[in-house]
């Protein structure tokens, strides 16, 4: 499964064509057209998620508010973006995922890789040269 976080939601749909594999999208702030809701809440393999771009929850100054929604949603993961700074770590029984950005013209380009077991989620950035 591919999930895209927002900024360039287009790509996702590009993705969504040439991949026959499921993918989740939510818009970013620079997704101005887009129509798709600003954040899920899905269950993937019997884990909750709360996926968002993340400038709702003001991200780039804090990671609280965005914790409080993931513990009223009772998600134990939430990804995001919107700082394009990549982060694992866990914070109030919720695993925090920022996998970077990937857009064109960015100095530091990075992915997660999440595993899903039936005890645990675990992330893993990935860096590219």
């Amino acid at each position: 499964m591919l999930i895209h976080l927002g900024d360039e939601i287009s790509d996702a749909t590009v993705i969504e064509h040439l991949l026959d594999i499921p993918l989740l999208k939510v818009p970013g702030n620079c997704d101005q057209r887009a129509t798709e809701p600003r954040e899920l809440v899905e269950t993937i393999a019997g884990k909750r998620f709360l996926i968002t771009h993340g400038d709702i929850y003001r991200v780039k100054y804090g990671l609280e508010s965005i914790v409080r929604k993931a513990v009223e949603k009772k998600a134990a993961v939430a990804l995001f973006g919107h700082t394009h700074t990549p982060c694992v770590q866990k914070q109030d029984g919720v695993l925090l995922v920022n996998p970077g950005t990937l857009m064109a013209g960015s100095d530091l380009k990075s992915y997660a890789i999440l595993t899903i077991t039936a005890t645990a989620v675990s992330a893993e950035i990935i860096h590219l040269p």
